[in-house]
């Protein structure tokens, strides 16, 4: 009766030659023994300790370890590494029981797909199991790089070493070693469906003075001294190994052993060379001494030669000293090898079909296993007339024949999809080269009882619930020999599709946020299964695709704007559902310590390039720099334009300058994706400008959001508010507390603030610096005697709080007024930049009059969600003295300064101002003439994150 066994895909047939010349087979699989009783070794693993437990989390590093406290009914499972053996010379003495024995695996787990590899030091072998027994090791592979011993059992008993390889490339010098060795003081050793590579001088060996030792179902190539070697051995079996080109005797006993040598199969080569050190090999491939014959039975085997010569190569026997030179000369003379083989082409594979090794072993040969080399069952060819001994139908040698078992191509269900309910129809066409009768088994994978019949018939079936089906077809064998095939994805579908849904958010770390990098989320569809693929798209010309189930996934968009992402979801029948959402990608602030170094002459009506570098503008997503400009040395009045590089020039004003003054103001501007600005000089003669960043936009980086401020009076030397009373003396500082009071967190990084030099005595400046640090400082207004002057600078803040400096040599009262600051993402909002544009061409505002201005809703700006505009104000050669008021509509005056103006004098400053609920930002005219005014816009700000 044949044994069921495993399936290999859609033919059962077993191509073992390749398999055996390239360590196929090394990693055959055993039974997984559980959590309990489970040793972990890892020596790869960052996790590992050989003072631990063993845990798989926790795994020993070093084989030893384990060796060491293992205890009975344990399993050591060795897991392998692509890289790292363990070089090691492990030494077993602790022992197992009948009932619970130690085993040493290298099976690979699931989550390892490497073969545990252990490599023989020169000192010693890799493995010595000493004076221990019931122990089993299995599935280990063994490297040989020294010709030494390998696995060496001394002393031992009821040891078991299975399925394990010992591989290195043939040696090119004479060796000495054993790869796997038993010692005179052991008994009761099985040595099974091993592969040992010519990396040794002996294959097997043991010593005399063992007992029982069996050597059954190995393959074994090219050693040097002798394939398998028994000496003075008793009730040793010598059964169904495969021995291919040795350079000595194949299977030798001496020294008084007994046993039996059946169903074994050696090979010759009849090439001249087998090896380098192994030149044209005459020794007997079966040799039994004098002292042994008596108490040995031979039969069963095979001696075969690799050519087309139908003579060997070499004399297949020597019996008591006595060559054969044939297996008929053999039986004839001894009595023994009355089945053997002879005159046959072999080579260490599968069995060809027909060939005189199928059904032909003895099957109750002491040692024979119920499977092969590779744990394939020993069956019944039935194309071939069974001539062995018993009822296992053995091949001769290590390797069994097989059925193969073809399914067809089109056993597939028919339709493979459709609304449920689904009726499909299966194919059931099966051959087996052996031309065994089949039968099959149809599962549908839905909980239905398997159909069952002949092949040939095929079976029709109906989906009633929707669903992902796999359906299973198994065809076998009256004796239990089977395959089936698989058939994954059959979709009975819902009514309607399953529902696309779509949401994403900018992404935020440690109260920052990167303003132009979404992250998205996919939330799992209602029936998932029925999804076939999804794709997201981002509204920028790229796409990801997404898995069925539940995703997050993060996209950085290449600039600033408004985009559409769209996920198109499309199921298994090929219906879409899409859904879309919107994203602002924006810009976040980074603080910078400002720097003058950028001074140069621009001639009249010429331009100045300024790189990305020199801006500090070239890091990561840069889209806008806040600059700040000071001219001097003017030499006729004009306005110095600021644009991105490349881009046409807009009639904007970043700062007006005359002959005899200096003048400063910041501005925004839009860069280039290379980060770089050109400065207009629209004079009729040359000025010089000294330029600093002070701060910039970028959508790519983690940076802060700004917090526009209903404007609040921080200081005023002339009240008293902020705590000091009295103007500020000629080269002294006052230290204003920003942080903490009026909204401004203690945290915050930066303040803008309109600043304010009045009631001057003298000509002089205002600077503004970071207190706590040196070095981080902004020019205020400059003045004359006199004069009232303003400007609106952005700081960085490091203990919250800033210092004013009065550069005069004369006292000034100076005022500093709240816009608003930068800091965390809460409640902030996000910048986006727009070419600069003029949104208010000269309007004149009475005295105490109001002009409001619109600045959402065109020229980039969207129309929602704007909570500030940054904008430059210009008034143009006023006729008296006074200043504006830019405030959101809506909300009551402040009494602030945004703009100071000097009769006669054409002014441009910042105002980054808080818009109103409409969209129009307040322009206050507080003097007592009517002026001119002018207003570029060259940035918005928005809600974050984006409604």
């Amino acid at each position: 009766m044949r044994r069921p066994r495993p399936a290999a895909g859609l033919s059962l047939a077993v191509i073992v030659a390749a398999g055996v010349m390239s360590g196929w087979g090394t990693g055959r699989a055993t039974a997984d023994p559980g959590p309990g009783g489970t040793l972990y070794v890892h020596g790869a693993s960052r996790a590992c300790s050989d003072s631990g437990t063993g845990t798989e989390s926790r795994p020993f590093c070093t084989v030893q370890a384990a060796a060491d406290v293992v205890e009975p009914g344990d399993t050591v499972r060795i897991l392998g590494d692509s890289l790292s053996p363990y070089t090691e010379a492990v030494t077993l003495t602790r022992s197992g029981t009948g009932d619970a024995p130690i085993t040493f695996s290298g099976a690979p787990l699931p989550a390892s797909r490497f073969k545990a590899v252990l490599a023989a030091p020169a000192s010693a072998p890799a493995l010595t199991l000493k004076g221990v027994h019931d122990v089993r090791v299995e599935s280990l592979t063994f490297s040989d790089e020294h010709g030494s011993d390998v696995v060496a059992v001394t002393g031992s008993d009821h040891v078991t070493l299975d399925g394990s390889t010992v591989e290195n490339a043939a040696p090119t010098t004479p060796v000495t070693g054993t790869a796997i060795g038993v010692d005179g003081t052991s008994s009761d050793v099985t040595v099974s469906r091993n592969t040992l590579y010519p990396s040794t001088a002996y294959g097997v060996r043991v010593a005399p003075g063992a007992a029982r030792v069996t050597v059954t179902t190995n393959m074994i190539l090219t050693q040097q001294q002798g394939g398998i070697a028994v000496s003075g051995t008793t009730d040793t079996a010598v059964t169904s190994n495969t021995l291919f080109a040795p350079c000595a005797t194949a299977i030798s006993l001496d020294g008084g052993s007994s046993g039996v040598v059946e169903n074994n199969v050696a090979t010759t080569l009849d090439s001249p060379m087998q090896t380098r050190i192994c030149q044209a090999p005459t020794a007997p491939l079966y040799t039994v001494s004098a002292d042994s014959t008596g108490r040995i039975t031979a039969d069963y085997n095979v001696a075969a030669h690799e050519g087309a010569s139908a003579t060997p190569a070499r004399t297949p026997y020597s019996w008591a000293g006595t060559p054969y030179a044939t297996s008929a000369a053999f039986r004839d003379a001894t009595g023994q090898g009355a089945h053997d083989i002879d005159g046959i082409n072999g080579y260490p594979t599968t069995p060809t079909e027909h060939s005189p090794l199928i059904d032909s072993a003895d099957a109750t040969a002491p040692g024979e296993l119920g499977t092969d080399l590779n744990g394939l069952p020993r069956v019944d060819d039935l194309l071939v007339d069974n001539t062995g001994t018993g009822t296992g139908h053995s091949d001769r040698g290590a390797l069994e024949r097989q059925d193969t078992l073809t399914i067809a191509a089109g056993d597939v269900p028919t339709p493979p999809k459709g609304l449920a309910p689904l009726g499909i129809s299966l194919k059931t066409d099966a051959t087996s080269s052996w031309g065994a009768a089949l039968t099959y088994s149809a599962d549908f994978g839905d909980g239905s009882t398997p159909a069952t019949g002949t092949p040939g018939t095929p079976v029709t079936h109906t989906y009633a619930t929707p669903g992902r089906y796999t359906t299973r077809l198994t065809f076998t064998e009256p004796d239990g020999t089977h395959a089936e095939k698989s058939y994954v994805g059959v979709t009975a579908g819902t009514a309607a599709p399953p529902a696309a849904a779509l949401s994403v958010a900018p992404d935020t770390a440690d109260g920052q946020t990167a303003a132009g990098y979404a992250r998205f989320t996919v939330p799992a569809p209602a029936d998932a299964w029925e999804v076939g693929y999804r794709t997201l798209s981002f509204g920028d010309g790229t796409q990801e695709n997404l898995a069925d189930g539940a995703e997050q996934t993060t996209h950085q968009y290449p600039a600033p704007g408004t985009y559409t992402a769209t996920l198109t979801q499309t199921d298994l029948l090929g219906r879409t559902t899409t859904a879309t959402t919107t994203f602002r990608a924006a810009d976040a602030f980074i603080p910078v310590t400002p720097q003058y170094d950028t001074e140069k002459t621009i001639a009249a009506h010429g331009v100045l390039k300024l790189s990305a570098a020199t801006l500090g503008a070239d890091s990561n997503g840069v889209d806008a720099a806040q600059l700040q400009l000071v001219t001097s040395n003017a030499k006729a009045s004009g306005a110095l334009t600021l644009y991105a590089h490349g881009t046409t020039r807009p009639g904007t004003a970043g700062v007006t300058f005359e002959p005899g003054r200096t003048a400063t103001a910041e501005t925004t501007v839009k860069v280039t994706p290379t980060g770089a600005v050109d400065v207009y000089n629209g004079s009729s003669g040359a000025v010089t400008v000294d330029m600093a960043t002070v701060g910039l936009q970028s959508h790519a980086q983690y940076a802060d959001t700004y917090h526009p401020a209903t404007p609040a009076r921080l200081l005023d030397t002339r009240t008293g508010t902020g705590g000091v009373h009295a103007p500020v003396a000629g080269g002294h500082s006052v230290t204003l507390a920003v942080g903490g009071t009026h909204g401004v967190p203690a945290n915050a990084t930066a303040v803008v603030l309109d600043v304010t030099a009045t009631t001057t005595k003298a000509s002089g400046s205002l600077t503004v610096s970071t207190h706590g640090t040196s070095g981080s400082s902004v020019s205020g207004p400059f003045w004359t005697t006199g004069q009232t002057a303003s400007a609106q600078v952005v700081i960085p803040l490091k203990d919250g709080k800033i210092v004013l400096r009065n550069g005069s040599k004369a006292s000034a009262n100076l005022v500093a007024d709240l816009a608003g600051w930068y800091g965390t993402t809460a409640n902030g909002s996000e910048f986006l930049p727009v070419t600069p544009v003029r949104v208010l061409k000269t309007a004149r505002i009475a005295a105490h009059a109001t002009l409001k201005l619109k600045v959402t809703g065109a020229h980039g700006v969207p129309a929602a969600d704007v909570t500030a505009a940054d904008l430059n104000l210009t008034v143009s050669a006023p006729s008296g003295n006074g200043y504006l008021v830019a405030y959101a509509d809506g909300t009551a005056r402040p009494g602030v300064y945004s703009l100071s103006f000097t009769k006669g004098h054409t002014t441009v400053d910042r105002a980054l101002t808080k818009v109103g609920a409409d969209g129009e930002v307040d322009l206050y005219n507080a003097g007592s003439v009517p002026v001119n005014v002018s207003a570029d816009l060259v940035g918005g700000y928005l809600v974050f994150p984006a409604s």
